[in-house]
């Protein structure tokens, strides 16, 4: 969270040098030349739902002024002018506009209520308070993945597919098998998986082909073991509300970001991809 709010700041310096020759609005906490920094500007990037300590406040103050002193330094050599520079700087500039829409199309949607908060942890109580270790097989479209499938259903070897298909080198030389044990609500970065490799019930049981960001999977549960302390509601609550809240979000986003793609002529060439 401290990352993204820096970046939050550090975005913001991008699109407001342009004033730094007027007279600041608001209460100035910071200057560097005829440039100033305000309270006000400081308050904006910070999300309303987060607490910041004075002294984390004043590390992101210290930011902006180094980040200042070097950007003057750049205008000084007129890296601006630079042409890949400034496709850099427009790419910055398309992101920021889009990200801002989305969260504007976001605000107030998305709402979790504390009885399916309950529920979505009564139905995951398993998984809350147990650790599982597994394998997976990583392929790059879902043919080669149902190929494979089908040829764990028919009694083939998981380890010898894994290190003749998986995508995921780290894993395959390895039989697939990640390095370590995972508590339920640890692989925030690819939530279909940790569904699909919880959802296992036996130990040697196989997920559904599975699709994330990096491919489609196939998961096997190698061994599932009690965590040490029980988890209970208060502990993970929070961490649920969230987690429904931001899945909730992504449905939305995904519904409306398909709508704007039936009224957009989109091509694509994925064949000259190397």
């Amino acid at each position: 969270m401290k990352t993204f709010m820096l970046s939050a700041i550090l975005i913001f310096l991008v699109f407001s040098i342009g004033c730094e020759n007027k007279a600041p609005e608001g209460t100035v906490i910071a200057k560097v030349n005829n440039a100033a920094f305000t309270l006000e500007d400081l308050n904006e990037q910070i999300p309303p739902y987060i607490t910041v300590p004075a002294d984390r406040k004043q590390a992101f103050i210290e930011e902006w002024i180094n980040t200042q002193l070097v950007y003057e330094a750049s205008k000084a050599k007129a890296i601006d002018k630079d042409e890949k520079v400034q496709k850099k700087l427009k790419l910055l500039e398309k992101q920021f506009l889009a990200n801002e829409l989305l969260s504007r199309h976001l605000e107030g949607k998305g709402e979790v209520t504390d009885f399916e908060v309950k529920e979505y942890f009564e139905e995951h109580k398993r998984d809350f308070n147990s650790q599982i270790k597994i394998a997976h097989i990583l392929l790059a479209t879902e043919e080669e993945a149902k190929k494979t499938f089908d040829k764990l259903k028919s009694g083939e070897d998981f380890i010898t597919l894994a290190r003749t298909f998986s995508r995921d080198s780290i894993t395959a030389t390895n039989g697939g098998l990640l390095p370590r044990y995972f508590g339920f609500g640890e692989m925030i970065d690819t939530p279909e998986f940790e569904a699909a490799a919880f959802a296992i019930e036996n130990v040697g049981g196989l997920s559904d082909i599975v699709k994330t960001n990096y491919g489609y999977h196939v998961v096997k549960l190698i061994d599932r073991k009690p965590t040490k302390e029980k988890v209970t509601f208060e502990d993970v609550g929070a961490q649920i509300k969230q987690y429904l809240t931001t899945k909730k979000q992504k449905n939305i986003m995904d519904t409306w970001l398909d709508s704007l793609k039936t009224s957009a002529n989109i091509e694509t060439h994925y064949d000259l991809l190397k």
